[in-house]
């Protein structure tokens, strides 16, 4: 009797397959005939040798060379490190899964060699350990099981020779009196197990009830934690699975963590003295697009079409503004000592935004974020008036002035 796993995935498999091959058919013979040649093609007897013969076009690896560059071909690496209490996050010292990569219209194979077995051990590690479950399961009656075995394992064997890549990033690295020249590969395993960690502390239930909790002011015995600073790095663009399996599981996408020298005291960093907008934000460098809002704002025409060019100018120029300057000012004035915005003439409101000596009113109320987008607002209207000048600019009253206020509200949590 199959497994329950095994019989699971041969059918999801069957189904899938059915869903293509039954659109075409017109008669209840023709799907008949199909539906037979899917029981056929995907009973165990006939599918598995087949999976068997493509398992050779993948390779198990540890650090693939495809995070690299995707048309790097290297030997399939299976790095085997040694615990040691030295204090590294590396190969050897924590526990990451293999990664997969080769032929992606054999991923299903390696699907399969995962499947998890009703004692709780997958299929590869069954046929590893030579067990008498999987002998049972894969008695086929016309191939040997030891062929099966042989040729499903050639996903984890090692190359028999050592290959890199021109595409490789390669380091001299001094040994004595000698240099070595290493292909630096990318310990998959390990980066996206990071990956998953930071996720769970970031956006567990348990996590998000936390932030809520002291969003609203409650007690919290859990707390959460957060890493700041990181970045997304992508691979494959919109074809994952020709990097590796864990790239296409975790949607082409890891995490860098920030890696640089402690930051002193930022030098050079102007602090605003009775406003962020009008202090920090160059208006010229956004006249073009104000320029071309302008065109739009004078036309004698008020339909659909121009009222949506409009306002694409002016989420143009408050995406603009976030991304090129606000953003990363707040956030530069945030890590200054805390109550620096004391000698300032700012409004209350933009002291609890810029200053963390009131971060704990920040986080509790909202009221100051929207008075912060009300001034954002005042600027883009004196921003306008500025490059296009008192005698030309149309006047801009409270309707448009709340009409930018809703625009900038949409991206109003990038200012919190």
């Amino acid at each position: 009797m199959l497994d329950p796993a095994i019989a699971t995935f041969l059918a999801e498999r069957q189904a899938t397959w059915l869903k293509d091959k039954l659109k075409p058919c017109k008669t209840e013979a023709e799907q008949q005939d199909v539906e037979s040649t899917a029981k056929e093609k995907f009973s165990l007897a006939n599918w598995l040798p087949d999976a068997a013969k493509r398992a050779g076009q993948l390779a198990m690896v540890s650090h693939p060379g495809k995070f690299t560059h995707p048309s790097t071909k290297t030997s399939a690496i299976i790095a085997k490190c040694q615990p040691k209490p030295d204090g590294f996050l590396r190969t050897g010292n924590a526990h990451a899964d293999f990664d997969v990569f080769g032929n992606a219209a054999a991923l299903d194979v390696y699907k399969f060699l995962s499947l998890e077995l009703t004692n709780g051990q997958s299929v590869l590690a069954h046929l590893e350990q030579d067990s008498e479950t999987i002998k049972a399961q894969f008695t086929l009656p016309n191939i040997l099981f030891t062929e099966l075995q042989q040729d499903l394992l050639a996903i984890k064997q090692a190359s028999c020779t050592v290959k890199t890549s021109e595409k490789i990033k390669q380091v001299y690295f001094p040994v004595d009196d000698d240099y070595h020249l290493l292909s630096i590969l990318t310990p998959s395993g390990l980066m996206f197990k990071l990956k998953q960690r930071i996720n769970e502390f970031r956006f567990s239930e348990a996590a998000k009830q936390a932030r809520k909790d002291r969003h609203d002011q409650k007690y919290s015995e859990l707390g959460f934690d957060d890493i700041y600073g990181l970045t997304v790095i992508g691979f494959g663009g919109t074809k994952p699975q020709n990097i590796s399996v864990l790239n296409n599981q975790n949607g082409g996408t890891a995490y860098l963590l920030p890696s640089m020298p402690p930051q002193l005291k930022p030098r050079g960093l102007q602090i605003p003295k009775n406003d962020f907008f009008n202090n920090s934000l160059y208006y010229k460098n956004y006249q073009d697009s104000f320029k071309s809002l302008h065109k739009l704002l004078v036309t004698e025409h008020n339909n659909l079409n121009i009222r949506e060019g409009r306002d694409k100018w002016l989420v143009s120029i408050i995406k603009q503004a976030l991304n090129d300057q606000i953003i990363e000012k707040l956030w530069q004035l945030r890590q200054l000592d805390t109550g620096w915005s004391a000698n300032t003439a700012l409004e209350h409101h933009q002291k609890i935004w810029l200053d963390n000596t009131n971060a704990e009113q920040r986080e509790a109320e909202d009221d100051w974020l929207n008075k912060v987008v009300a001034d954002f607002a005042r600027w883009i209207v004196y921003a306008y008036i500025k490059i296009i000048g008192k005698e030309k600019a149309i006047l801009l009253g409270d309707d448009e002035l709340n009409h930018i206020k809703q625009l900038i509200a949409a991206y109003q949590e990038d200012l919190r």
